[in-house]
């Protein structure tokens, strides 16, 4: 039986900023979020400044957007702005990170003890391994598999049902020699919620530290950040945050944060930015301790616009909308004979809803043909209707979705 329709219909009124969602029937949030003219606005606005100041606008404007920036995803997770560290992309948050994390590797005791005094009893001895899951972004991975030659081994936890990873083989792959477990707070292809609490207990009674890659769940999965469970949580705003490319954040508990010295650096991390000196590098005290060179302002003005809307309406009605959005997918879908590869329980649920084909490109290319926009990856066809989404475009998805896996050989896998 297909779910009643979505919850708060009231944030349809938010439609109209979105000028993409009268081109298309858009449910593809979870590769690109479509931009509000609220971000075009701010975008006009830095170019205005730019006119009318020229290099002025660094100290007039642009330094105090991207501290505004940093307030706006702090305040989205609970936490203040001055711990939040701003990247071009999380593959560059990811760096400063293992980066900093090499003398883990090596064993080094006096990292190893300022570990222990943040609230890691890492023990001694090296802390060789890093551990995710086969259904984790390729970026953690690679983070550490470049760097094999220095002695690091990465752990992939394999998935049993495709969808999920088991807590208990996870538990199992950390153990005394694991230096940090990276994992998605949603997988982006399955759309499947981790325990991130649970992750973190795993992780402290072994020594280890928990880094939470939550691109897929910023924005629709209520985070607080104030407690000690996430060590290190990236994200960015391509996606649930409505911001565009070209901006994302990193968080380090802030216990932790001295514990870890960065060897990947830029000037934005200098605690004396301005002094100018070369001869001396002294890490910023707060978050910026991880950033690195100059950030993009055009894409921090255009994030702020999608911050803006997240902190406007309120993660919960957001991810609530959503969810009921993605069971109405489910709900249709099966019962029109396609087959979900999707948790079912919505509180496990992020935004994203794959459904199985055995060929998905050509009928992503097919759909959009029709003015009907979702994604694949390999296997599935990737469905992730946002808040903006009616229940009527969801209908008219299942339809022509149906329709032409009928027309073809029921190419499911």
């Amino acid at each position: 039986m297909p779910a009643p329709d979505a919850r708060h219909p009231e944030l349809l009124a938010y439609r109209a900023e979105f000028p993409l969602l009268d081109r298309a029937v858009y449910l593809n949030t979870c590769s690109l979020g479509a931009r509000s003219e609220r971000s075009r606005k701010r975008l006009e606005s830095f170019l205005a400044d730019w006119d009318e100041l020229g290099a002025r606008a660094w100290y007039r404007r642009w330094l105090g957007e991207l501290d505004g920036l940093r307030d706006d995803f702090g305040s989205i997770l609970g936490v203040p702005g001055d711990e939040i560290s701003l990247a071009p992309n999380v593959s560059s948050a990811l760096a400063v990170i293992a980066s900093a994390l090499d003398p883990i590797h090596r064993g080094d005791q006096p990292s190893l003890d300022r570990l222990s005094a943040a609230g890691v009893p890492a023990g001694s001895g090296p802390r060789t391994r890093v551990v995710t899951t086969a259904l984790d972004f390729p970026t953690i991975g690679h983070q550490w598999l470049a760097r094999a030659p220095l002695g690091v081994e990465l752990v992939v936890v394999p998935s049993t049902d495709g969808v999920t990873v088991d807590l208990g083989a996870i538990a199992a792959a950390v153990d005394e020699r694991t230096a940090l477990a990276a994992i998605g707070h949603v997988f982006f292809t399955t759309g499947a919620r981790n325990d991130a609490a649970a992750l973190a207990r795993i992780c402290h009674e072994r020594g280890a530290l928990l880094l939470v890659d939550a691109y897929q769940a910023t924005g629709i999965v209520p985070t607080d950040l104030s407690g000690d469970e996430i060590d290190i949580y990236v994200s960015g705003t391509l996606k649930w945050l409505f911001g565009g490319p070209g901006m994302a954040f990193l968080r380090v508990r802030p216990a932790l944060r001295e514990a870890l010295v960065p060897t990947t650096t830029g000037w934005f991390s200098s605690a004396r930015q301005f002094a100018f000196a070369v001869d001396e590098l002294a890490l910023a005290p707060d978050g910026r301790r991880y950033e690195l060179g100059t950030p993009s302002v055009p894409s921090a003005a255009i994030a702020r616009g999608g911050t803006e809307l997240v902190r406007e309406i309120g993660v919960e009605r957001l991810g609530e909308r959503t969810r009921d959005l993605g069971q109405l997918v489910i709900g249709l879908a099966e019962a029109a004979g396609l087959v979900v590869r999707a948790v079912r329980d919505a509180e496990w649920r992020g935004g994203i809803v794959p459904i199985a084909v055995a060929d998905p490109k050509p009928v992503v290319d097919a759909l959009a043909g029709e003015g009907i926009i979702v994604d694949f990856r390999p296997g599935i066809v990737r469905c992730s209707p946002a808040f903006y989404n009616t229940e009527d475009e969801i209908r008219l998805l299942i339809d022509r979705l149906a329709a032409r896996v009928a027309r073809g050989d029921r190419a499911f896998s």
